[in-house]
């Protein structure tokens, strides 16, 4: 939220100055691209996105695409005056403009890693550290990418710093465009009168063309894979694009003095209203961000502050918004917005750990506030004024280096620190999981306590909290072999066939395909079923079926079974005729999945047939296009068995293993999501269809702990450990027999 700070890099000196109440700027004595209701706006919108975030649970106001655009329009016009004028030094814009961001930024930072240690759980520290130091050096947003962290509400388990990822797409921008300007305008400087093209019109038709390009990736990552969209420096340029652009041509646009007020009062009306009307948590940066970008152009557009072309031109009458964006209050959080936007997301999610709860609440969300407005004053007092004055002593070019040093002193003794926890959890996670994983055993027996009364005496759980998100299957470890959103295979498909065993081969065939049909014979003292023809077993769905193929894995190999994976993250098995859930590329998915299925006609297909609720009350429900997807396959005689969906919480138990050890407070009664089993007396269902039931191997009649028989259950908050499902592979193998024995035959 950069953006905060980086609009006075629109004033001459580069310094922040409100204008007095008593005395406002006469429109005829305004410098060039000062626009007065830009300061307000900036107050406005930056506390609808603190109010947002304290009190719209999870909602966003669209103040964050208001600041990208300002800032595009702001630093544009700077920086294009300035190489007009042939001064355009860029070492001297970075130390001024980092060394106004960092500054503040970096003592927020500190304070962050700080209650990080004090407040989070364990397991959440190397992750943390790791996006303190992204956020010190400007990365964090691909940093957040990488980690596969979605935009979400304020929560126990959200990164205390994922509202930097803004101050990092508004950073690599101030970063690159003044370069970009100094190449336009060198490549269009020369050729005196008779050149064709005005630095300012290259610079447009330049910025032009990026903006295009990049609305057009926008809109397209948008529909693909929007939570990685979200935090995209290439999918959020065209907003700081379409600021630059306005910046650019705004000069050249003249405005009917009447029609003026009316779009600046509609641009403000538009910019109060967005995060009431639009849920751009899950649409921006797509289409819809046009809402709050377009809203921000046109009280630009219909600012008093518009300078006249011409001595005689007609001046705008004080009809629009500019006294109301003027008042006291605004222009006073105005002044502090950057400090209160670095200090009210760290401080909400304190609050949170602190009180160990997952929503804020009105009560708490205004102790929030009051906290952060504390903070943000006194850093405004302290640390950027005398930021301020420092650079105000070396001047531009040393305050560089100055930012340079500050951002060391955070970012190197906390990567080296991260580094380290790196290096002992890839220790912990190669003895425990990778290359000795723990297996049942009498110290372990997991599932055992449950499905056969076995006792135990206690041990240290396993895998380690430390490893216990990575506790993946071998499956969901083999490069290739699950499907993510945006990959597409050389050959166009989108369905990625993956066999997990072959009794047939003692190794694995390509990943891309299964080569033999399911009635091929086995060989000779081969395991497998008396008719001496191999059973073939289609896993089918997302992660909380792929969670399951551990287990099957091990029947595969005990029984000699074909043992196949249709899995893409986020996509379960629908009826693509029907309106089918998740992201976009779920209906591709599963365009191309029947087919395949078709083609290989497994003996069954296995996938997860409920979806239960986090919040206790929320019924665990069936989807109509999966079950018909079910009925599709029972039309060409394959039977599906449905296995009933697992608990899921509020926040991840190894967390709270990891502050509280095995504490009964880790786990949650059954029958706040476990209810009666809705494919029971589900409509429709086909005949052939086989329902299983695995909660009674992770959750005893009233209660599912996080951990039993000493072995962690859930690495996560909603999936089973690898190592647990190992436990459960027993009594998976007696449900299956029960239910569906011609399996085995």
């Amino acid at each position: 939220m950069s953006a905060a700070t980086s609009l006075r890099v629109g004033l001459p000196d580069g310094e922040r100055r409100s204008p007095r109440k008593d005395a406002p700027r006469p429109s005829g004595s305004n410098p060039p691209g000062w626009v007065p209701e830009l300061h307000g706006l900036r107050g406005l919108a930056l506390a609808l996105v603190v109010l947002f975030h304290l009190f719209g649970q999870g909602r966003v106001s669209g103040g964050v695409d208001v600041f990208l655009v300002v800032s595009g329009f702001l630093a544009t016009g700077a920086l294009l005056r300035r190489a007009e004028r042939r001064v355009l030094n860029p070492f001297a814009y970075w130390g001024r403009t980092f060394w106004r961001l960092a500054v503040p930024a970096l003592l927020t930072l500190a304070a962050t890693a700080g209650l990080m240690f004090w407040l989070m759980p364990r397991p959440a520290w190397e992750q943390t550290g790791r996006e303190i130091f992204a956020a010190a050096t400007y990365w964090v947003n691909w940093e957040m990418i990488a980690g596969q962290l979605a935009y979400g509400a304020a929560g126990p388990q959200t990164s205390p710093v994922q509202h930097f990822w803004s101050l990092s797409v508004q950073g690599q921008f101030f970063l690159l465009w003044p370069l970009v300007v100094l190449a336009v305008t060198a490549l269009v400087g020369g050729g005196g009168r008779r050149r064709r093209l005005s630095p300012r019109r290259a610079l447009a038709v330049v910025t032009a063309l990026a903006t295009a390009a990049s609305f057009w990736f926008a809109v397209g990552i948008t529909a693909q894979d929007q939570a990685t969209a979200y935090f995209h420096s290439g999918a959020r340029f065209w907003e700081l694009g379409l600021g630059a652009l306005a910046a650019l041509v705004l000069p050249r646009v003249r405005v009917p003095v009447w029609l003026r007020p009316v779009l600046a009062w509609l641009g403000l009306a538009m910019v109060v209203a967005c995060g009431f009307l639009i849920d751009g948590g899950s649409a921006f940066p797509g289409p819809w961000a046009l809402w709050p970008v377009g809203a921000t152009l046109l009280v630009v557009l219909g600012s008093s502050g518009v300078r006249p072309r011409s001595p005689g031109a007609e001046v705008a009458p004080e009809r629009g918004p500019r006294r109301l964006l003027e008042t006291g209050f605004l222009r006073w959080v105005a002044d502090r917005s950057y400090a209160l936007y670095l200090w009210h997301w760290p401080l909400l999610i304190s609050y949170l750990l602190l009180r160990d709860r997952d929503a804020v609440g009105p009560a708490g969300g205004a102790v929030v506030l009051a906290a952060s407005v504390a903070a943000a004053w006194l850093t405004d007092r302290t640390v950027v004024r005398g930021a301020q004055s420092f650079r105000g002593r070396v001047g531009d070019v040393r305050s560089l280096v100055a930012t340079v040093l500050v951002i060391s002193l955070v970012a190197v003794p906390v990567g080296l620190w991260v580094r380290d926890a790196e290096h002992y959890r890839a220790q912990v996670l190669t003895e425990q999981v990778l290359v000795v994983p723990v297996q049942p055993s009498t110290r372990y027996p997991g599932a055992t306590v449950l499905t056969e009364g076995v006792e135990v005496d206690p041990a240290v759980p396993r895998p380690d909290v430390l490893v216990a998100r990575q506790d993946w299957s071998e499956a969901q470890r083999t490069p290739g072999c699950v499907q993510v959103h945006g990959r597409v295979l050389p050959d166009g498909t989108e369905v990625i066939a993956c066999p997990l065993h072959e009794p047939d081969s003692p190794a694995l065939p390509d990943l891309l395909g299964v080569p033999d049909p399911p009635e091929v014979l086995r060989p000779p003292g081969a395991a497998g079923s008396p008719d001496g023809r191999i059973r073939t077993v289609a896993l089918v769905g997302d992660s909380h079926t792929l969670q399951w193929s551990t287990a099957f894995q091990m029947l595969a190999e005990q029984e000699g079974w074909r043992l196949v994976l249709f899995a893409k993250h986020g996509c379960r098995m629908q009826d693509p005729d029907l309106e089918v859930s998740g992201a976009r590329s779920c209906q591709v998915w599963n365009e191309g999945l029947g087919g395949e299925l078709a083609e290989l006609r497994p003996d069954v297909v296995v996938t997860v047939g409920t979806y239960t609720a986090t919040q206790a009350g929320e019924p665990e429900k069936v989807a109509e296009p999966e079950v018909s997807a079910w009925r599709k396959l029972d039309a060409h005689g394959i039977p599906v068995i449905a296995l009933r969906d697992n608990m899921r919480f509020e926040t991840s138990p190894v967390h709270c293993v990891a502050e509280h050890g095995p504490d009964p407070r880790c786990g949650r009664d059954r029958a706040e999501i476990l209810g009666a089993n809705p494919l029971d007396h589900y409509r429709g269902l086909p005949a052939s269809t086989t329902v299983i039931d695995l909660n009674d191997a992770l959750c005893t009649p009233v209660r599912c702990e996080e951990v039993v028989g000493n072995v962690l259950v859930y690495r996560d908050d909603d999936h089973i450990s690898a190592t647990y499902v190992r436990t459960v592979a027993p009594y998976l193998d007696e449900r299956l027999r029960a239910e569906v024995p011609w399996l085995y035959r």
